[in-house]
């Protein structure tokens, strides 16, 4: 069923037969929100938009908890902001939330289970989890202004149906990709798909995504001074800028994407490597990044909140004993693998 309204819920409280519910994310009603919070126990949820039921469902405590995450969000937006910036506060807030998934990307895997795509293109599962996919992002992103009352829509920008949104605020259009825009937005840097205010630190500085100025010239400041040519400063570029970006509350494929764009910018000339491998789990794949140099390993250590060196031959023997493996297309540096490792 349906439902937009209290007029709805009327409805459904007369049917006892229905168990599904496709809540309208284009025109959110509060009251229906709180109402099902405490009394939508025995359905399951997914979104209606434009038109076209999500059919991937989760049930009422997945829903209640990702709705409340939601009404968190919507009760932090500063009372001060303008329309503009409540828009931008929204993106930088979801951005800071949640990650794209390693797992459901074909290039990286030869098997992916669809159960958990599915669980992520629901915008409460993908909440719920903390990964998503381009369809999710939008949808929450739509969702989130519309509580809002910012006028924002989706639009389809590619034949193989690749999303973005579409925000209209002063009569101006603005074009906005959250999913590109995730791993800047986790490290504090510009973002590069919200256009005309991209790097306005005004604007960014309000909203509190900065405090003075955005990570990349932060870096650039702490690391100018470094001797790149008689010096391997490797592992001092990772010390620094690890905390200048808070790489702890970087998911794992927003820190490669990162690191990539640091090294290359600092130091191209290094043989520098960045893996993408997993540790095995009754669940799913746990992502993690390795990165290579000079014949050795680092991986960022999420609960000493620092970049660790791993032995050479603790990486070969986990990988013999399949506790950890390589997503597809994936190579360690001076490293066997095996095929059944992949």
């Amino acid at each position: 069923m349906n439902i937009t309204t209290m007029d709805d819920i009327k409805k459904l409280e007369k049917n006892k037969n229905i168990k599904y519910l496709n809540i309208d994310i284009e025109n959110p009603n509060l009251e229906v929100i709180y109402y099902l919070i405490d009394h939508g126990q025995k359905y399951s949820y997914s979104e209606i938009c434009e038109g076209q039921k999500g059919y991937i469902y989760v049930p009422h405590d997945i829903f209640k908890k990702s709705t409340v995450f939601i009404l968190d969000i919507i009760n932090s937006v500063p009372l001060s902001l303008n329309e503009l910036e409540v828009a931008r506060y929204l993106y930088i807030t979801i951005g800071k939330n949640i990650g794209y998934d390693i797992n459901v990307l074909p290039d990286k895997n030869e098997t992916f289970s669809l159960k958990n795509i599915n669980i992520i293109n629901n915008i409460w599962g993908s909440l719920n989890i903390t990964k998503g996919t381009n369809l999710s992002f939008c949808k929450l992103y739509l969702y989130l202004c519309r509580i809002m009352n910012v006028d924002c829509k989706l639009i389809t920008t590619s034949k193989i149906g690749y999303l973005k949104n579409s925000l209209t605020i002063n009569n101006r259009n603005i074009i906005v990709d959250i999913t590109k825009d995730i791993p800047y937005i986790q490290a504090g840097f510009k973002t590069k798909n919200f256009t005309g205010y991209n790097e306005n630190l005004e604007l960014d500085r309000k909203i509190s995504y900065i405090k003075d100025d955005y990570a990349e010239k932060i870096i650039e400041a702490n690391l100018k001074q470094l001797d790149y040519t008689k010096h391997d400063v490797f592992q001092t570029i990772l010390l620094k800028t690890s905390e200048i970006i808070k790489a702890g509350n970087i998911k794992p494929i927003e820190l490669g994407i990162i690191y990539d764009i640091i090294f290359n910018k600092y130091c191209p000339n290094y043989n520098i490597t960045i893996s993408n491998l997993y540790i095995q789990n009754i669940y799913n794949k746990e992502h993690f990044i390795l990165i290579t140099h000079n014949k050795k390993y680092y991986s960022y250590n999420y609960t000493r909140n620092s970049f660790v060196e791993i032995p050479k031959e603790e990486i070969t023997k986990n990988i013999e004993t399949k506790k950890i493996g390589l997503y597809l297309n994936e190579t360690i540096p001076f490293i066997i693998i095996p095929k059944e490792s992949y």
